[in-house]
C-alpha cells in the first residue's frame, strides 16, 4: 500500500514538474513585446536567405551566387560573422519590400543601424541607414 502511495506522489510530481517546465517556456514566450525595439548598429552580410540556409560557403566574403539569386528574386537578408540574421523589415505597416535598399549591397559587407525587433528569436532590422563597410576592421 505505501509502495503505491509513494509511486503515485511521484508521478503527480513529475507530471507538475513538467507542467511548470511547459507553462516556464510558455511564460518566457509570452515577456517578448514585439511592439518594442532597440536601436543597434548590425555589421555583417548582405545575402539572399535561400543559399544561406542551404550552403555553408554562402557566409564566405566573396560569393557570386548571393548576386544570381538575389536577381531571380530571393529575399535578402543580413548575416554577421557569427550567424546572425537580420530579417530587412519596413517601418510601415503593411510592410513593404526592402529589396530596392539592398540590392546595391548584395554580396558585401554592411553597416545597418536602426531599429531591431525580435521574436521567438528572429531578429527584424528596420536599416534607417546602411553603407559598405570594410569586413577586415570589425
Amino acid at each position: 500500500m505505501r509502495v503505491r502511495n509513494i509511486a503515485g506522489m511521484l508521478a503527480i510530481a513529475v507530471l507538475v514538474i513538467s507542467m511548470n517546465a511547459q507553462t516556464g517556456s510558455q511564460d518566457q514566450s509570452a515577456d517578448l513585446k514585439p511592439n518594442q525595439s532597440v536601436k543597434l548598429t548590425v555589421h555583417g552580410y548582405v545575402r539572399d536567405i535561400a543559399c544561406l540556409m542551404k550552403f555553408n560557403e554562402a557566409l564566405k566574403p566573396s560569393n557570386d551566387c548571393a548576386l544570381m539569386c538575389a536577381r531571380a528574386g530571393s529575399p535578402l537578408v543580413i548575416v554577421t560573422k557569427e550567424g546572425a540574421i537580420y530579417t530587412p523589415i519596413s517601418e510601415s505597416i503593411p510592410d513593404t519590400s526592402q529589396r530596392e535598399k539592398l540590392l546595391p549591397f548584395v554580396g558585401s559587407y554592411v553597416e545597418a543601424t536602426g531599429e531591431m525587433y525580435e521574436r521567438s528569436g528572429i531578429k527584424a532590422i528596420v536599416i534607417e541607414q546602411i553603407k559598405k563597410v570594410d569586413d577586415t576592421k570589425t
